[in-house]
């Protein structure tokens, strides 16, 4: 049985899924920013006008609309598979001027078979601003933070049921993974930061 969940950008953790939903609502794409592994399924669904074209960097920051040869979907229901890591930059043709985008990014791993197999991984507090515990952590595993970027931006080896210090990263969302010592993924969560 399929499922998908449609997620906001400062949510909580939750269990890892098969599919991610990208949904237009209004003048905007809910959500506007999603983590996936490579390998996962997106679903994408629009109503005209509308488009979810990828743009480069560039074009996505200026508000731009000149699509860079990369997907480009039109009204209905789509399905997007990416299978290199990295960020990947959309907006909607006739609206990006208004500010009409989103953005994928694509995390290394071995695709949807890891996704199953790596469970939500309970953090608090979440959102967070000065630090986060993980008390399910054992000792020698390795506690990961990426950005909406696709950078890791944290990363540290773990001594039990720790506490992570994020007073250093700025205000946003980020992807925790916890990896055992075979870099076997164990935990996932969305973390929130806020100040």
């Amino acid at each position: 049985m399929k499922r998908t969940l449609t997620l906001s950008i400062a949510c909580a953790a939750v269990p890892a899924l098969t599919a991610q939903t990208i949904v237009q609502t209004g003048f905007s794409f809910q959500p506007d920013s999603i983590s996936v592994t490579v390998g996962q399924e997106i679903t994408i669904t629009l109503n005209s006008p509308h488009t979810a074209t990828e743009v480069d960097e560039a074009t996505w920051n200026a508000n731009g609309n000149t699509p860079n040869g990369g997907f480009d979907f039109g009204a209905g229901t789509h399905t997007l598979t990416l299978t290199v890591p990295g960020t990947y930059y959309y907006v909607c043709v006739p609206h990006a001027g208004m500010g009409m985008k989103g953005r994928i990014v694509v995390e290394p791993g071995t695709g949807m078979a890891e996704q199953e197999a790596a469970p939500w991984l309970p953090t608090f507090p979440n959102p967070a601003s000065n630090e986060v515990r993980i008390p399910s952590a054992v000792a020698g595993q390795l506690f990961t933070l990426t950005d909406a970027q696709g950078r890791v931006v944290l990363r540290q080896t773990t001594t039990g049921a720790d506490r992570v210090d994020i007073t250093t990263l700025p205000t946003g969302s980020y992807s925790a993974r916890l990896s055992d010592a075979t870099n076997k993924v164990v935990g996932r969560a969305r973390i929130a930061v806020v100040r």
